[in-house]
């Protein structure tokens, strides 16, 4: 009955998980994110997903990738970002659809991280939309950049 009532305890706690290995790298979303998909975290329009592959980006590599825009997405800038004492490559990028998105690369171990995140410009103020646009996804790029490299 005792090792019962132990597993009915922890069922919650695996079930609504939020977090995910990648790599031995214990990831999740900020405060209020919900996890969607796999290695994916939302927030309203908000959306935070990583991805990896073995290996590392070169600077150059990665800004000429970035620069190229997608289908769907204008390049915006790449911006050189100060994060915990790093410097990292942030590319950011416009969508068709209203998203303002935002991307980094994070090497660690052997691996190079890609992690995207996203908000929907149209969500805030006219008045402050490219501001606090740009906030939220700075926002959550360096939640993650520190959801990477420490944990």
């Amino acid at each position: 009955m005792k090792n019962l009532l132990l597993i009915l305890l922890f069922i919650p706690v695996i079930i609504y998980s939020q977090s995910q290995k990648l790599n031995g790298i214990d990831l999740n979303g900020p405060k209020g994110f919900v996890k969607t998909e796999n290695l994916t975290w939302r927030k309203g329009n908000d959306l935070i997903s990583v991805q990896s592959f073995e290996g590392k980006f070169t600077v150059k590599e990665y800004e000429e990738v970035c620069s190229e825009g997608s289908r769907t997405t204008e390049y915006l800038a790449m911006e050189t970002q100060e994060i915990s004492g790093t410097e990292y490559q942030i590319c950011l990028q416009y969508g068709e659809n209203g998203m303002l998105l935002a991307q980094v690369p994070i090497y660690r171990n052997g691996y190079t991280y890609i992690v995207t995140v996203g908000t929907y410009t149209l969500d805030y103020e006219e008045s402050k939309r490219i501001e606090e646009s740009m906030y939220q996804v700075f926002y959550m790029i360096g939640y993650m950049v520190t959801r990477v490299t420490l944990f």
